[in-house]
């Protein structure tokens, strides 16, 4: 049904608002955890992905059509969608050939690598999805069509045992057959059948006819066979046949393989997927990898077989510490490598969008278009997304509990705007902003319906509002005054924010402060007039020190334009950097986000990242002499060029404006952007002078350019798995550590 079918949008609202808070109803997202069980539940749909299911589907199609195995090694986060991607891409191809898939979670158990496990665990696999059973009416009807295309003496013996009409039947009926493996008498008739000509269909079955009879008499639902059954799973021996050796094993899943091949006419392999590598580094990693790759090393020689490893890259470094000699080197050789990268945010809208369309789907529903994602709006969306280090798999789980918190409370919030998603998604209790709240909220404080002059004095307030709510505290017993542009000096001249330091001290302790605020939508320099008018207030002695807050430049022309003697007294005039427009923005819509006053802890908070704490600001004012003990001379009446400040103390920049360098910058406070921006612009270098880079030295260099520090972990994986992934058009390969050039 569409939305005409209702009245009114109030109408379509109120029916949204009643099946999604319905608790009767599925939540329109998965329940965490989010894991996918292939069997049962594989997925519906992989977005963003194209390329790479392109190629997990060439490769294990080059695995049905040639002999060698293939290994793909997959790597990323948790959360990324590896799984997802894997179990998508074999289901879809499973479309086109019958493929038995294998999908295993890795153990942290030694013993589960030797062959004998794995065999164990290829059977129970196949059971699971009832392949096996199939493969048992297959192989029946293979082997009758087999006879009766042969003819001659084996035909004549197969219509004495059954009618024209039954073997018609058991050719081109698995339904049939499945029914008949039910009749003991049937099942005996077969039995003998193969055994009495075993001399003849040895030359033409290639399956060894001894295990092809023990896996009919596994499955054929008879009790009495069940020592076969259990022969067959690997536990137990039965007439001739046993897996009771590692090499038995091998044996055997080569017939396995041969048997699906011949079965199924050579269209098909097998497909072995490790999942969850990382399960593998317990107290136990080093016995566990070392299994795993000598039984990674036996599948190589087996026949048509695609082997997925999917993990971590610590997973996969933890595999790598394990490998001795040349082990690495052969992994590195056979296989190809797959690096998955964070999805875009508009791919993650295209994912929301089908989970609340399947929703709306049962109801046979169809949301009209520029409302699909209700409750929720594209940018709180890429906001969550962002926010959770662009992990599918935690927004997902974000999703999933705000619906279940509307069901408790019965109560549906759209959550349409950057500060309802604040509100509702944000889960750290710190003001540190990521990447997506610092452009957000660069936006909302350089928002072009808002006039400059309207924008500064937006920010004038609310720094007054924020010195004035320390000032009421001992701890800033100092900050004895603030006031909101007060005339000052002869000329009356008023700074934006004027504070007043060691007023309780008495009149000649007194120090004026100066903020001047200047906030401009596009590009312009704070002008001459300006900047003279607060200089003015220092030659004047209104001020003692002088401080700016600004997006823009000072005009270049006028900015020393200050007698020798005043340098002391200027504080800050480089306009502000993009961190920390965002947190002046923060400031002014503190209120409208959190719905309450700013606390004392966050007030401090951000004034530090504005480097205006008072207590900065005091020790700064307690090393300046007083202006009413300086002589300044007349200022000029007109400056013809640029003047250069003197050297003293004080020249230098960093000095003169106490500007305190960033030595290590917060990874909450670095974007994917960035990272990406960075790694390409290395990887562009390197490769023409590198033969190869290495995963330690990218992500070591990515965190010197980035200031990230090197203990810090949190953007490893992302550094080096974009790598590889922007590597791919200009270097000869790539293995889970290294990136080999064409050099």
């Amino acid at each position: 049904m569409q939305l005409d079918g209702y009245k009114t949008q109030k109408d379509w609202l109120k029916k949204c608002k009643t099946e999604i808070i319905n608790r009767e109803n599925l939540n329109p997202f998965p329940k965490p955890p989010i894991a996918i069980n292939f069997y049962n539940n594989p997925p519906l749909f992989c977005f963003g992905r194209d390329d790479y299911i392109k190629e997990i589907s060439e490769e294990i199609k080059d695995s049905i059509k040639y002999f060698e195995p293939k290994l793909l090694r997959v790597i990323g986060k948790q959360g990324i969608g590896k799984s997802t991607l894997i179990c998508y891409s074999v289901d879809e191809l499973s479309k086109e050939f019958l493929l038995p898939i294998v999908y295993l979670e890795t153990s942290g158990q030694p013993e589960d690598f030797k062959m004998k496990s794995f065999y164990r665990q290829i059977v129970s696999r196949l059971e699971k999805v009832e392949f096996l059973d199939l493969l048992l009416m297959s192989t029946i009807s293979k082997v009758i069509k087999l006879i009766t295309e042969k003819g001659g003496k084996l035909e004549e013996q197969l219509l004495h045992k059954f009618s024209g009409e039954d073997v018609l039947k058991l050719t081109s009926n698995l339904d049939y057959i499945k029914e008949k493996t039910q009749n003991a008498r049937f099942n005996q008739k077969i039995f003998d059948l193969v055994n009495e000509n075993a001399a003849i269909l040895n030359r033409f079955i290639p399956v060894d006819l001894n295990f092809l009879l023990t896996f009919w008499k596994s499955y054929v639902q008879n009790p009495e066979y069940m020592e076969s059954l259990n022969a067959f799973r690997g536990n137990d021996a039965y007439k001739g046949f046993n897996v009771s050796t590692d090499n038995d094993a091998s044996k055997y899943i080569d017939e396995l393989i041969e048997m699906f091949r011949w079965t199924f006419d050579n269209k098909t392999c097998f497909v072995v997927i490790f999942d969850h590598l990382e399960a593998g580094g317990s107290g136990l990693k080093d016995k566990v990898f070392s299994n795993l790759f000598s039984l990674l090393l036996n599948l190589r020689q087996k026949k048509f077989m695609t082997i997925i490893l999917s993990g971590t890259l610590d997973a996969y470094s933890d595999f790598d510490d394990v490998l001795q000699g040349d082990q690495r080197q052969q992994l590195d050789y056979w296989s190809k490598t797959l690096a998955l990268t964070n999805l875009d945010p508009d791919t993650v809208i295209m994912v929301i969008t089908q989970y609340i369309l399947n929703f709306w789907n049962k109801f046979n529903f169809s949301p009209p278009h520029d409302k699909i994602l209700f409750p929720f709006g594209e940018n709180s969306i890429k906001y969550l997304y962002e926010n959770n280090g662009q992990d599918l798999r935690k927004t997902l789980k974000n999703l999933y509990e705000l619906i279940e918190s509307y069901r408790k409370t019965k109560e549906l919030e759209l959550v349409d705007t950057f500060f309802k998603a604040f509100r509702a998604f944000r889960t750290r209790d710190d003001l540190t902003l990521s990447y997506i709240e610092q452009k957000e909220l660069r936006n909302k404080l350089l928002d072009s319906h808002i006039q400059d002059k309207q924008r500064s004095t937006m920010v004038e307030n609310v720094l007054c509002k924020f010195f004035e709510i320390l000032s009421t505290q001992p701890d800033y017993n100092y900050l004895t005054d603030v006031k909101h542009e007060p005339p000052l000096g002869e000329s009356k001249k008023k700074p934006d924010v004027f504070l007043e330091f060691f007023g309780n001290e008495g009149s000649e302790y007194i120090k004026k402060v100066g903020i001047e605020v200047k906030m401009y939508r596009k590009g312009k320099e704070v002008s001459k007039g300006d900047i003279n008018k607060t200089f003015d207030l220092l030659r004047e002695k209104a001020l003692d020190y002088v401080i700016w807050i600004t997006n823009v430049e000072l005009d270049i022309r006028h900015r020393y334009s200050l007698p020798n003697e005043l340098y002391p007294h200027l504080g800050r005039i480089s306009k502000l950097n993009d961190l920390e427009l965002a947190y002046i923005s923060l400031m002014v819509h503190y209120e409208n986000i959190f719905r309450i006053e700013p606390p004392l802890q966050d007030v401090e908070f951000i004034l530090n990242k504005l480097n205006l704490s008072p207590i900065t600001i005091r020790s700064k004012l307690k090393e300046l002499s007083k202006l009413t003990e300086i002589t300044i001379p007349s200022p000029e009446t007109k400056i013809t060029e640029f003047i250069q400040p003197p050297v003293h103390e004080y020249s230098s920049e960093a000095q003169l404006f106490k500007i305190t360098p960033i030595t290590q910058r917060s990874p909450i406070e670095i974007g994917l952007e960035q990272v990406k921006n960075s790694v390409q612009n290395y990887i562009s270098e390197k490769s023409k002078t590198n033969k190869q880079i290495t995963c330690a030295n990218t992500i070591k260099a990515i965190k010197k350019l980035l200031k990230i520090a090197e203990s810090e972990k949190t953007w490893d994986e992302d550094i080096w798995t974009t790598a590889i992934d922007l590597s791919k058009s200009i270097c000869v390969r790539t293995t889970p550590k290294t990136i080999y050039f064409r050099i």
